[in-house]
């Protein structure tokens, strides 16, 4: 059961380095629901690469706390 643990925070750390380090990619990529409107799209905003990244930053932290 304690490999399983490690090999899931091992996969948090992962997931969350391609978050940080792709989160424009990982945006086109994700559900339609969270995507914007395409009347929302002429504008751009920022808000949602940020979001990927904090969600990222978040994953990389649980996944290191956790492998410690």
């Amino acid at each position: 059961m304690n490999f399983l643990w490690q090999a899931g925070y091992a996969g948090a750390v992962v997931l969350g380095v391609a978050y940080l380090v792709f989160p424009a990619r990982i945006h086109a990529f994700g559900f339609e629901f969270l995507r914007r409107s395409p009347a929302e799209e002429s504008r751009e905003s920022d808000a949602p690469v940020w979001l990927y990244r904090g969600i990222g930053a978040l994953l990389v932290f649980i996944g290191v706390t956790g492998l410690v």
